[in-house]
């Protein structure tokens, strides 16, 4: 048995169109030599692949979608460039920095960060701006302040959520 396609190559294919090419590749794999049984193997392992992924929407395998993931694996606090131009904006208030002021940050993105960071303990502030304002790495920042990497990793994790759980209430934050 010949297996006869013909090509188009402006015609999109439907999962119909492989759910055909599927059948008669089983139809192949019946009357196949030994050799050639590995290759359709494979090819109706293809199909059968691509035939899921086209229907569910997702990935074959994956128990859920990145729609159902936890909202702090797709959530980002405040956007990264903002909290650096923030931290460059305010007068240097830690031994540590080192910076000139600029003044590149509206008052409207001021309020906000303001408002979210108004949760965290002195402690949980530094650090939490040192990683995110500073972009240091956790070695560094325990360097710095002589604690361990897991106490900088655990601060950071904490203090985000503190402040996920405040933007959600507050309204001064959740007005982006």
């Amino acid at each position: 048995m010949q297996l006869e396609l013909e090509y188009n190559p402006s015609r999109i294919a439907t999962v119909e169109d492989y759910r055909l090419t599927l059948k008669e590749a089983k139809k192949l794999l019946d009357c196949a030599a030994d050799e050639d049984e590995e290759i359709i193997k494979g090819i109706i392992s293809d199909l059968e692949y691509t035939i899921e992924w086209m229907s569910t929407g997702r990935r074959p395998g994956n128990k859920r979608g990145i729609e159902r993931r936890a909202a702090y694996q797709n959530n980002r606090l405040f956007d990264p460039l903002i909290i650096q131009r923030y931290f460059r904006s305010e007068e240097p208030v830690f031994s540590w920095d080192q910076h000139q002021k600029e003044d590149i940050i509206h008052s409207w993105e001021r309020d906000q960060l303001d408002c979210a960071l108004s949760v965290l303990t002195d402690r949980e502030k530094e650090i939490f701006l040192m990683n995110k304002g500073h972009c240091l790495q956790n070695t560094e920042i325990a360097s710095l302040l002589g604690v361990s990497e897991s106490n900088i990793s655990s601060t950071i994790h904490h203090s985000e959520k503190k402040i996920l759980n405040h933007i959600s209430e507050c309204l001064i934050c959740s007005c982006r």
